[in-house]
C-alpha cells in the first residue's frame, strides 16, 4: 500500500504528542517544529514500512514525482540519473543499462559478451521485474511510464535479505500513483522533437473519498537512431549493415567448405533490422484500490506492453546490436488484513529476437505472505515466498544447436525454475536514539543443490534531530539462471581454416557440447557501510556514505577440447602441409577463483535557499580491484605425437583448455554523479540537470578464436568511452489552471557514446504540452 506523506506526518505528530503512551521512544519528533514535521520525506523500501527518510537504516534516495516532472528526463531509467550511486548508460536512443555502485563486468553471466546488469533488483510497486533467463532488467518492456510514477526509491547496497536473491548491489522500487485527489483525475502529456522523437501519455481515474480508486493509463514512445551504422567486430569499425562480416567462419553445411556471408546468413535466417528505429514502445495499465477498513486494504493492477528495440544482447555472429520485439502482460495484487501483508503477481510474455535462436517465451509467478507484529520496543516480520519461472527458448532445447539449422521454432520443451523462501526481519529500539535491525532470508531452488542464504545487520544512532549515523553489514547473492543451468546443447560448426602450410582452406569440423551446470555456487557480495546524515541548516543537508565490499563465486564458461591434426611431412620429417583437422570438446560453466574488492564513497548535498530554488549535488567515487584474474589462455593439457606412417603422414592428438576470461575493473567509471537545479517563479519554471561519468573501457573477445583456434592466439576487442557529461535543460510555462507547455533540450553538449560498440547519442529538442484536471 502506498501511504501518503500527510497520513504519515499526522502519525508522527500524534506519536510525538503522546509520550506517556509510547514511552518517549520518538522524543526526537516532539522537538521538531510543525514546518519540520511537514517537510518529512516518507520511504517504505528500506525497512518494508513507512518511515522518515532521515531515519532509514540503509542508504536511500527518493526521486519525487515533482522532481521528475520539472527535470529534463524523459524515461524511467533516465530519471535514475537524479540519484547518487547509479551508473546509467544509454546504449541506443531510449535504451539503457543501469547499475548500482558498479561490479558491471564481473557479476554478469560470463558467457554473455556485454555487461547487462544482473545484480540490481528492480521492482514496480514491490513487483519484481527481472529476467531469470540470463538475469537483468529490460527497461524497454515496462508497461508504465513517467506519468504513472509517484516516486522512485533507490536503496544502495545489498538488500537480498529483504527482497531475495539478485538485490546484490541494491534495489530500485518504482512506486506508482493513481487518482491521488478526490473526484475525477486526468493527466495527458504529448511531446514532439527532432530526429522524429515522439511520445504521448494519459492517465484517467476517479477517487471515491480516498476509499476506492480506479484509474487507467496508457503511453507511447518512439526514438530513432542518430546514425544507422553498426559496429563490425572483424574490421573493428562502424559500417553499413550490408557491409558486415560474420564473426564466426561458419560453413553452410557439414560437407561444404563454402562459408556463410553476412548477407546470406541474414537472408536465410530472416534476421532483418528496422535500421532507423531504436525504440518503439506502448503500454496500458489499470489500477484499482479499495480500503475496506483501516486494517483491510486491496490493491490490484494489471497491464500489457508491446515494444521494439535495438540494443546489445546475445551474440548474433556479426554485430553487437540485435533487434528485439517484446510483448507481455502482468497482474499484480497486494492486500493487507490486520497484521498480514500479502502479494501475488503474474507476468507472461515473449521476447522475439531477429536471430530466432535467441528468442524466448516466459511466465513468472511470485507469491509472498508476511506477518508484522510490534512488541513495545521490538518488532518482527516473518515471511514466506514462492517463485515459479518458466522459460521456453531454442538455445536450451536438447536438440543440437547448429548454424546449419538456422530457423528454430518453439517446441513444448520449456525449462522451469521454482524456489521457496523463508525470511525474518526484526527491529529493536532500546532507546529513542538507537535502532537495531537484523534480517535473514533463505531461498531453495529446485534447479540447484545449494541454498541461497542472505542476511543483513543495520544500526542507526540519532545524535540529535539534525544528525544520524548508520552502520550496515550485509551478505547478498545472485540466483541461478535458466541459461547457465539448462544450456547443454551441441554447437556444431564447420570452420574454414587457412593454415600456414596450405594454399587452400581446410574444412575443420568442430563439435562442442555446451555443458551447463546445475550446481554452481551463487555469486555473492559482502558489504560494509558507514554513513552520516546531517542537516547543517534548515535549508541545507548532507548525506555521506563510505562503503566497502568484496565479491566471489564468479562464473566462466571454460572450453575443454581435443584436436586431431593430420600432417604431411617432407623427406626431412618437417611439416609440409596440414591434410585435415578436426576437433571436439566441452564448454562447461564453472565457478572461477576470482575475487573483487570495491571501496568508495558517495555524497549528496541538498540546498534550498528559498521556496523558489532547489539545488542538489551528488556523486560517487569508487575503485574496484580484481585478484585471481588470468588473461585469456590456451593450455595444452595432453599431447600425443603419432607415429610417422609410410606415406609420410602423422596424426597428432592434443587436449587443451581455454579460459576466455575478460573481466576488467576499468568498465566501472571511477566517478559518476551530477546535479539538479530548479527555479520556480509564478507561472514559469526553469530546470537544469546533468549527469557525468569518468572514462570506461568495454572489453569483448573473439568468439571465433575461443571456439576454434588451435594456435592459442586470442584477440580481445576493447573500446574506450571517454569521460562525458550529459547536460539537459527544461523551461515550462503554465498557460492556465489546467495547461502547461514545456521546451526541453537534452544532451546540450553534443553527440557522444556511452556504451561500448553501440550508438552515438545526439542532441534532442522536445516541445511538450500537458493538460491536467
Amino acid at each position: 500500500m502506498v501511504i501518503t506523506r500527510k497520513i504519515f506526518v499526522l502519525f508522527l505528530l500524534v506519536y510525538s504528542l503522546a509520550p506517556e503512551a509510547i514511552g518517549q521512544r520518538n522524543k526526537i519528533y516532539s522537538n521538531m517544529s510543525l514546518d519540520e514535521l511537514l517537510n518529512i520525506d516518507v520511504v517504505v523500501t528500506a525497512s518494508k514500512k513507512p518511515e522518515d527518510l532521515f531515519e532509514t537504516p540503509l542508504s536511500v534516495t527518493i526521486i519525487k514525482k515533482d522532481e521528475i516532472s520539472k527535470s529534463g528526463v524523459t524515461s524511467i531509467p533516465e530519471a535514475l540519473r537524479l540519484s547518487p550511486g547509479l551508473i546509467v548508460r544509454e546504449i541506443t536512443p531510449g535504451n539503457y543499462d543501469v547499475h548500482i555502485r558498479g561490479y558491471d563486468d564481473i557479476s554478469k553471466n560470463a558467457y554473455l559478451t556485454l555487461p547487462y546488469n544482473t545484480s540490481t533488483l528492480v521492482m514496480i510497486d514491490n513487483r519484481i521485474v527481472y529476467s531469470y533467463f540470463t538475469g537483468g532488467t529490460f527497461w524497454e518492456i515496462f508497461p508504465i511510464d513517467l506519468n504513472d510514477i509517484e516516486r522512485i526509491e533507490v536503496v544502495r547496497g545489498p538488500a537480498s535479505a529483504l527482497y531475495g536473491p539478485n538485490a546484490v548491489t541494491g534495489v530500485i522500487n518504482i512506486i506508482t500513483s493513481h487518482a491521488g485527489k478526490q473526484g475525477m483525475n486526468i493527466t495527458a502529456n504529448g511531446s514532439l522533437g527532432n530526429n522524429q522523437a515522439k511520445s504521448a501519455t494519459a492517465n484517467i481515474g476517479y477517487n471515491w473519498g480516498d476509499k476506492t480508486k480506479l484509474s487507467f493509463s496508457g503511453n507511447f514512445t518512439e526514438r530513432r537512431r542518430f546514425n544507422v551504422e553498426y559496429f563490425d567486430y572483424t574490421t573493428q569499425s562502424y559500417t553499413s549493415l550490408e557491409d558486415q562480416n560474420m564473426l564466426l567462419w561458419a560453413a553452410k553445411d557439414e560437407t561444404s567448405d563454402e562459408i556463410w556471408t553476412f548477407k546470406e546468413f541474414q537472408q536465410q535466417l530472416g534476421a532483418y533490422y528496422d535500421q532507423d528505429i531504436s525504440l518503439r514502445k506502448s503500454g496500458a495499465n489499470l489500477f484499482f484500490y479499495h480500503s475496506f477498513s483501516e486494517h483491510s486494504i486491496l490493491d490490484i493492477s494489471t497491464g500489457a506492453q508491446n515494444s521494439q528495440s535495438q540494443k546489445t544482447g546475445f551474440l548474433n555472429f556479426a554485430t553487437p546490436l540485435s533487434q528485439l520485439n517484446s510483448k507481455s502482460y502482468y497482474l499484480n495484487s497486494r492486500f493487507k488484513q490486520k497484521n498480514f501483508n500479502g502479494q501475488f503477481n503474474f507476468n507472461s510474455g515473449q521476447d522475439l529476437s531477429n536471430y530466432k535462436f535467441n528468442s524466448l517465451k516466459y511466465t513468472n509467478i511470485d507469491a509472498t505472505l508476511e506477518y508484522y507484529k510490534q512488541f513495545n520496543e521490538f518488532s518482527i516480520r516473518p515471511g514466506i515466498s514462492y517463485k515459479y519461472s518458466n522459460y521456453n527458448s531454442p538455445i536450451t532445447y536438447s536438440e543440437p544447436f547448429s548454424l546449419t539449422t538456422l530457423n528454430y521454432q518453439f517446441k513444448d520443451e520449456s525449462r522451469t525454475m521454482k524456489s521457496y523462501a523463508a525470511s525474518l526481519l526484526t527491529e529493536w529500539k532500546p532507546s529513542p536514539k538507537l535502532r537495531i535491525i537484523a534480517a535473514a532470508r533463505m531461498d531453495k531452488f529446485n534447479i540447484n543443490e545449494n541454498y541461497s542464504i542472505n542476511y543483513e545487520f543495520a544500526s542507526t544512532y540519532r545524535i540529535n534531530k539534525n544528525n544520524l549515523i548508520r552502520l550496515v553489514y550485509s551478505r547478498a547473492n545472485r540466483s541461478p539462471f535458466i541459461f547457465d543451468t539448462y544450456l547443454n546443447s551441441n554447437l556444431k560448426l564447420n570452420m574454414a581454416f587457412q593454415p600456414e602450410y596450405n594454399k587452400a582452406q581446410i574444412n575443420v569440423p568442430i563439435n562442442l557440447n555446451i555443458m551447463a551446470n546445475k550446481n554452481l555456487e551463487f555469486p555473492v557480495v559482502r558489504s560494509q557501510e558507514i554513513s552520516w546524515r546531517t542537516k547543517l541548516k534548515s535549508n541545507l543537508s548532507l548525506d555521506y556514505e563510505l562503503f566497502f565490499s568484496n565479491a566471489k563465486n564468479f562464473i566462466v564458461s571454460d572450453v575443454y577440447r581435443e584436436a586431431r591434426i593430420v600432417q604431411q611431412l617432407n623427406l626431412n620429417n618437417e611439416v609440409d602441409s596440414i591434410i585435415s583437422m578436426g576437433g571436439k570438446g566441452d564448454v562447461i560453466f564453472e565457478n572461477f577463483d576470482l575475487k573483487a574488492h570495491q571501496y568508495g564513497c558517495s555524497f549528496t548535498i541538498i540546498y534550498q535557499p528559498s521556496d523558489q530554488i532547489n539545488v542538489r549535488f551528488f556523486g560517487t567515487y569508487q575503485k574496484t580491484k580484481i585478484t585471481g584474474r588470468t588473461e585469456t589462455e590456451f593450455n595444452i593439457t595432453n599431447l600425443n605425437l603419432g607415429e610417422i606412417k609410410d606415406n609420410g603422414t602423422r596424426t597428432i592428438y592434443a587436449s587443451s583448455f581455454t579460459n576466455p576470461t575478460q573481466w576488467s575493473e576499468k568498465l566501472t567509471p571511477s566517478f559518476y554523479g551530477g546535479f539538479y537545479v530548479n527555479y520556480n517563479r509564478e507561472k514559469w519554471n526553469f530546470s537544469t540537470d546533468a549527469y557525468a561519468s569518468a572514462s570506461q573501457r568495454f572489453i569483448d573477445f573473439d568468439y571465433n578464436n575461443v571456439l576454434s583456434d588451435y594456435s592459442g592466439i586470442f584477440t580481445n576487442y576493447f573500446m574506450d568511452i571517454k569521460s562525458n557529461m550529459v547536460l539537459n535543460a527544461k523551461v515550462s510555462y503554465r498557460i492556465n489552471k489546467h495547461t502547461t507547455s514545456y521546451a526541453t533540450l537534452k544532451n546540450i553538449l553534443g553527440s557522444h557514446r556511452e556504451f561500448g560498440f553501440s550508438d552515438q547519442i545526439g542532441t534532442l529538442f522536445l516541445i511538450s504540452l500537458k493538460w491536467e484536471l
